[in-house]
């Protein structure tokens, strides 16, 4: 039972759009709103990403960034935090957390596509 569960969990990880189109169409089915199941999907699957990007650099790069990515996310929510800081003087940490990890998505779906292909591209060449 705990294999079937590792698999299913490594799929998603592998192919994390699948992942997303299924939490869409789920939230879909429950909300009957666009926006919302987006951003259901968006929040549910970004960990995904995230873990599929790492994994991706690693194969294709033959090193490991997490650190690094660890410190851009960091590092983007520090300037969120001092945008607010400047423009509102009261800091909402939860709502800069809920902007970051959408842009998170964004640049790692990004980063995942661009690496998939930089992957193919990689093993077609050698």
């Amino acid at each position: 039972m705990l294999e079937y569960v590792i698999y299913i969990i490594s799929f998603f990880i592998t192919i994390p759009i699948v992942a997303t189109l299924l939490i869409y169409l789920i939230s879909f089915k429950i909300h009957r709103k666009k926006l919302k199941a987006i951003h259901t999907a968006v929040n549910w699957t970004t960990v995904l990403y995230i873990a599929a990007v790492v994994l991706l650099l690693e194969i294709v790069a033959g090193r490991s960034f997490l650190g690094w990515l660890f410190v851009l996310f960091i590092g983007s929510l520090a300037v969120i935090i001092f945008y607010q800081w400047k423009n509102r003087t009261e800091i909402e940490l939860r709502k800069a957390v809920k902007i970051i990890w959408r842009i998170s998505f964004l640049v790692y779906l990004l980063l995942y596509v661009l690496l998939v292909l930089a992957g193919i591209i990689q093993r077609i060449l050698s």
